[in-house]
């Protein structure tokens, strides 16, 4: 029974709004959900389940069920059967599209590359620590939420890691083993797709479409699979070309992309580490890894920083334009372990000490009364995300500098606390406040640069451990 090219079936608790898309088995929909009242995708299958189809359906929630929680993974809120005996699942709504579309028009440059990659990195690991393989990583399975963050979509093909293997792949984005074998999949399967995925993002394209666009030509469908598929199998992975991509980017990509498993990185953790490392020493800030039970950064990310700003005077020069806003940005501390000490230290003179040494209060001087406020309002850390793209830019006089940043996961309540950094790293006696704003203007400081820490706050007083640190140089 397709009932489904005409008006979806009717779902308890939801009133279809429009149609969002289709694929070979399952049409997507638009529903708003009466309680709680939100927009909702919901993917409905084209036809009665037979059972091995409703075992595609019930994995696909099952398997997204135990890692929806991550920021950057599809949230799926229940599935079942309509009256009509067509599948459901029900999916968090993704306004924003996917990347396929996204790319169309559209290129991230080499550091929203990193962010990006980090993020998907960070979601691929918590998958993979649950025993779930995706299969079929691509630009069209990252959606982009209301935030405009990546969130690692469309499980049907997955399955665990001692599981079935499963045929289900797409060749322009498959690594040679899968190709070989005509499916399967491991981790490191996984690694070589999302690897192709972030190779697109810079280039519009899959690696060996983009390297070998002439000898592919103008061929369509099942020849141009063939075609690329042989191509994957024998021909060496091409080099990116392009001038706006430094070369230490291009060396994480190649080996995600390797064509031997075994020379790829370890794991989609180490990989996200790797983005890291280069994102700090290109570009003087980092991205958090969102992997449960381990730190956002690595503990020696500054330190490794510092490092590689020491270049020698017959250096390449390439490698001198790449590393000359590290060496303006990372001067402000010694090494990352010292970030998350350093914070308690800023604010200080606008702390009052509790006995837990967990907990400090945070005062602002605009509203603060120190008869009135009590203990009660004091601020932990906890599980609250940092913030993210921390910036600063001089005004064109000089007389001012702006940082803006964004909030990973907004909600009420959300305010910030932020603090100046001095150039020989925190100064005690620096004056820290809040803002419930996502940007601040500043009086600059003295020297070559001005640099702030900031750290979000929730309504209920939870701090994110890690405060983002930001510098602005001198015109």
């Amino acid at each position: 029974m397709e009932a489904m090219d005409g008006i979806p079936p009717q779902i308890p608790g939801y009133i279809f709004a429009q149609k969002l898309g289709s694929g070979s088995e399952a049409n997507v929909y638009l529903y708003q959900q009466l309680s709680p009242s939100r927009q909702v995708a919901i993917k409905i299958s084209k036809g009665m389940l037979d059972p091995s189809a409703a075992a595609r359906f019930r994995s696909e929630a099952n398997f997204m069920g135990k890692i929806s929680s991550h920021p950057y993974i599809l949230s799926v809120y229940e599935s079942g059967v309509t009256a009509t005996g067509n599948g459901y699942a029900v999916f968090e709504y993704s306004p924003g599209g996917n990347y396929k579309t996204f790319l169309e028009s559209n290129r991230l440059n080499a550091d929203q590359m990193l962010t990006v990659g980090i993020n998907l990195a960070s979601a691929l690991s918590t998958a993979h620590r649950e025993g779930i393989i995706h299969r079929d990583i691509k630009p069209s399975n990252i959606l982009i939420n209301t935030r405009g963050m990546p969130m690692l979509s469309d499980f049907g093909i997955a399955g665990t890691i001692y599981g079935s293997p499963g045929i289900g792949y797409t060749i322009a984005w498959a690594p040679p083993e899968v190709l070989a074998k005509n499916g399967g999949g491991n981790e490191s399967s996984d690694i070589y797709s999302l690897g192709a995925t972030l190779f697109a993002m810079l280039t519009g394209q899959s690696p060996y479409e983009y390297g070998y666009s002439a000898a592919l030509g103008a061929t369509r469908g099942k020849e141009r699979g063939t075609l690329l598929r042989n191509i994957i199998l024998t021909d060496p992975l091409p080099k990116l070309n392009s001038p706006d991509v430094p070369p230490q980017v291009e060396r994480i990509l190649h080996k995600a992309l390797n064509k031997t498993p075994e020379d790829r990185y370890y794991s989609a953790y180490d990989f996200a580490r790797d983005m890291q490392r280069t994102q700090q020493e290109l570009y003087g800030h980092a991205t958090p890894t969102t992997v449960e039970g381990e730190p956002p950064f690595p503990q020696n990310l500054y330190a490794q920083s510092q490092a590689n700003i020491q270049v020698s005077p017959t250096a390449p020069k390439q490698r001198s334009i790449w590393v000359k806003p590290l060496a303006i940005v990372v001067s402000v501390v010694a090494a990352i372990a010292a970030v998350e000490l350093a914070f308690a230290y800023v604010i200080m003179p606008n702390m009052d000490s509790v006995s837990d040494n967990s907990s400090v209060q945070i005062k602002n001087p605009e509203t603060y009364d120190p008869e009135n406020d009590s203990p009660d309002s004091a601020i932990t850390t906890g599980s609250v995300p940092s913030v993210e793209n921390l910036t600063g830019a001089y005004s064109a006089d000089g007389g001012s500098v702006q940082f803006t940043w964004a909030n990973p996961d907004p909600q009420n309540g959300d305010s910030y606390a932020w603090s100046m950094v001095g150039d020989a790293g925190v100064n005690p006696n620096t004056q820290g406040t809040t803002t419930t704003d996502t940007h601040i203007s500043i009086e600059p400081a003295d020297g070559s640069q001005t640099c702030i820490q900031v750290s979000l706050i929730r309504a209920d007083r939870q701090m994110s451990q890690n405060p983002a640190i930001a510098c602005a140089a001198k015109p």
